[in-house]
Parts: structure tokens; C-alpha cells; sequence
């Protein structure tokens, strides 16, 4: 009897606990960047929520555009493009600016656009300034869509071949200092020290990175990418 009335305790705390949650979250007197209820705010550091987000908007390009747009940052809507089969654009957005660096327009999926400007806005400029002393204003890159199979495949498409991913080749700091991964990946400096942790960085965004340290197809760029697949290298 005494076991039964402990159970009846716990379930109503729990249920009380359970209630006191969500009136929170109706009142937003939880944060936004942990509140299920509220949109995506790209602003907001990276957590699991933020992750929960991406997961629940991914392939809602309106969406998608919407969060842009609540973080002051355009992008525009590309139409649907098919070049063959196990190639095409779908879901693709223009973007010229992240929060400050710019890439200089390249289209790629929406879902890729979002986790670059996580990536920047998070976790380059601050990790930019410690290392080296000022922002980045500049990504260099070899883009995202690219009509080809993987390399070293005569029939796995790349996943380049759906704008599905981005390569990302250096930076360009504020103060015009050039950062390259084929020219500092090596060396045991501060500019060597911060592309290790860009890394570290795109692996809890991205499910697939590659950098230098994987093969020697990307000793001068990192690939990130939202495939099926996951790892980091």
C-alpha cells in the first residue's frame, strides 16, 4: 500500500513538473534557443535544440528562408534544375553574405546554407579573433554544386551532384591576412591550430566533414556535407 502511494506521489510531481514546463515555454520564459516551441533563431549558439530545429525544418526551404530572414541575412530562392540523372538543384538558395564574412554567391541546398552560417557565426569569427587576432571578412571555396561521382567512383554520386555539400578552401581575416588549408594545414602555428578547430567545429554541424588529414584529394580544402553518411576526418 505504502509502495502505491510513493508511485501516486512521483506520478503527480511528475505530471506537475511536465505542466509548470510547457506553461513556461507558452509564457517564453524559457529561452528561445532551448524552447521546442519557438522557431529556429540562427543567432542563437549551436545546442541540441538548435539541432532538433535544423532536423525538424530540413527540406521546408520556406522555412528555411524564413530563418534567414530572421537573422537579417538574405537569400534567394533558385529554381529547380535537373542536368542528368543523379544530378539536379532542388530546394537550393543563392547566398552572397553569412553573419559578416562573405562567399561571394554560390547556390546550394538551403540545409547546407543554415550549418555554414552556424558554422560562421559560432564558431569561425570567435575562433578567428583568438587565433589570429581578427574576424574573418572572406570564406575562399570551390563551391557546392558539381555535376561528378566521388572521387575514386565510376558510379557513387558525390554528393556535390545535389548542391548538398560545400568546400571550403581558407579565409580571409578582416585585417586581409590569407589563410589557406594547402599552405597552413601543415604548419604547427596559430593559423594550423585554428583550422583544426574549424574542424572540430564542422563536425557538430555537419555529417560528414573531410579535411586534409583524410586523403590527399583534400589536403587543400575541407568538405562538409549532409548526406547519409556520417564522419569526421
Amino acid at each position: 500500500m505504502r509502495a502505491s502511494r510513493i508511485s501516486g506521489l512521483v506520478f503527480l510531481l511528475a505530471a506537475a513538473g511536465l505542466l509548470a514546463f510547457f506553461a513556461a515555454l507558452r509564457l517564453e520564459l524559457i529561452a528561445s534557443r532551448y524552447n521546442p516551441l519557438l522557431p529556429l533563431d540562427l543567432t542563437d549558439p549551436p545546442g541540441l535544440m538548435s539541432e532538433v530545429k535544423l532536423w525538424l525544418i530540413e527540406g521546408n526551404r520556406p522555412a528555411c528562408i524564413a530563418a534567414f530572414a530572421r537573422a537579417n541575412v538574405v537569400v534567394t530562392a533558385m529554381p529547380h534544375r535537373t542536368a542528368k540523372p543523379g544530378c539536379g538543384r532542388e530546394g537550393t538558395v543563392l547566398v552572397r553574405t553569412l553573419s559578416e564574412a562573405d562567399i561571394g554567391g554560390e547556390e546550394m541546398r538551403c540545409d547546407v546554407a543554415m550549418r555554414l552560417y552556424l558554422l560562421e557565426r559560432h564558431i569561425i569569427q570567435p575562433l578567428a579573433r583568438r587565433h589570429l587576432g581578427a574576424g574573418v571578412d572572406r570564406i575562399t571555396h570551390f563551391g557546392s554544386y558539381s555535376c561528378r561521382t566521388m572521387r575514386g567512383s565510376s558510379w557513387r554520386m558525390s554528393e556535390h551532384s545535389t548542391a548538398n555539400a560545400f568546400d571550403i578552401s581558407g579565409f580571409r581575416t578582416a585585417n586581409g591576412r590569407m589563410i589557406s588549408l594547402k599552405k597552413d594545414w601543415p604548419t604547427g602555428g596559430a593559423p594550423a591550430r585554428f583550422l583544426r578547430d574549424v574542424r572540430r567545429g564542422a563536425c557538430s554541424l555537419f555529417n560528414m566533414v573531410l579535411s586534409p588529414d583524410y586523403n590527399a584529394d583534400h589536403a587543400d580544402h575541407f568538405h562538409v556535407d549532409q548526406g547519409l553518411f556520417r564522419g569526421c576526418h
